[in-house]
């Protein structure tokens, strides 16, 4: 089938069969399973990850699906070093995107050409920084759009800067309400407050991996990621859509696991996982305010309910938002946390 028949097919969108394609093979050059950190040497390459990629948005096309969703900085792939300088760290910049520079026209190309929505996770260079971006594309190609994890977690916060609360939005489209978060993001009532507030009918929660349940990696194993789905699937009664860099997910609006598929399943075989959705149900949805867990009233109530004890006044409002220098993490390495 050829591209352009696949963009034909994708301009009659079935919505009561609204398929989601989610990407869990591994950008080039990162080891797989997760969570191997076996490189053999080898470096992230954006250039060759991102023609990997448009491959499997065609590849989800010509699958029928309508919406292809990949994980948490898939493009070039997800990065952890060790304090100080290294050949890894300093690679890694050059390997990133800027918005509308090539790398970045060939996944919007792909996506129009397609027929395809697209949501994709991104080291964003801008200016002497790196961010986690998320972008969103619709299947003209058109950017709907670009946000950056609000705030990264844990030693991602030595590398990448910090979002802003201005891109926590959900947005209306052909198939219902849109919104989509990254990672720990789903931990935080500070960032699942906001978009829960704008009743989503599908949310994509993106990992940037996940191994095998049972394979014991912590906080990073994949019971904890699908726990903080599961719970945002019930709160919200939205569908969640979890890509992963190996296990890889869908949660119906009361928590039950409809589709998943684990890191050691063939990826060979299956570098997508699919599920479809009948979305035909959320194209009338509308905002009510007044009458929701996650309306203003109820964050009223949250202030009120603080505890009385628990001082309120404090020298910072609240954590300080973090810019890390990439030329200073050239040539220091990450920034430590303080």
């Amino acid at each position: 089938m050829s591209l352009q028949s696949a963009h034909a097919i994708k301009e009659q969108t079935d919505l009561g069969n609204f398929t989601v394609a989610l990407v869990r093979a591994s950008p080039v050059n990162v080891p797989y399973p997760p969570p191997s950190n076996n490189w053999y040497g080898q470096m992230h390459d954006i250039n060759a990850t991102v023609d990997f990629g448009v491959k499997l948005i065609q590849r989800a096309a010509l699958s029928g699906a309508d919406f292809v969703a990949f994980p948490e900085l898939w493009f070039p792939g997800y990065i952890d070093v060790n304090p100080g300088p290294s050949k890894l760290l300093d690679n890694y910049f050059s390997q990133t995107i800027t918005v509308n520079d090539n790398n970045w026209k060939k996944l919007v190309s792909a996506a129009r050409q397609n027929g395809v929505w697209l949501e994709f996770g991104f080291a964003q260079h801008i200016n002497d920084h790196v961010y986690m971006g998320q972008g969103l594309v619709n299947s003209d190609g058109n950017i709907v759009q670009v946000r950056q994890k609000l705030r990264p977690s844990g030693n991602e916060r030595t590398i990448f800067s910090d979002g802003t609360i201005d891109q926590l939005l959900v947005h209306k489209t052909p198939f219902g309400r849109l919104g989509m978060l990254e990672c720990w993001e789903h931990m935080h009532p500070t960032m699942t407050f906001a978009v829960h507030a704008q009743l989503e009918n599908i949310h994509i929660a993106a990992f940037p991996w996940a191994p095998d349940l049972d394979v014991d990696t912590g906080v990073t194993r994949s019971e904890v990621s699908i726990a903080a789905a599961r719970l945002y699937a019930v709160v919200g009664s939205s569908y969640v859509f979890m890509p992963a860099v190996g296990t890889a997910a869908v949660f119906a609006p009361n928590g039950t696991t409809v589709a998943s598929i684990q890191a050691s399943d063939c990826v060979d075989d299956t570098p997508i996982l699919y599920h479809s959705i009948n979305a035909t149900v959320f194209v009338s949805s509308n905002l009510t305010y007044d009458t929701t867990e996650y309306s203003w009233a109820a964050l009223q109530q949250v202030n009120d309910a603080y505890p009385s004890y628990i001082p309120k006044d404090v020298n910072n409002s609240f954590i300080g938002h973090r810019q890390n220098s990439i030329s200073e993490m050239r040539r220091v390495g990450p920034i430590m946390l303080s």
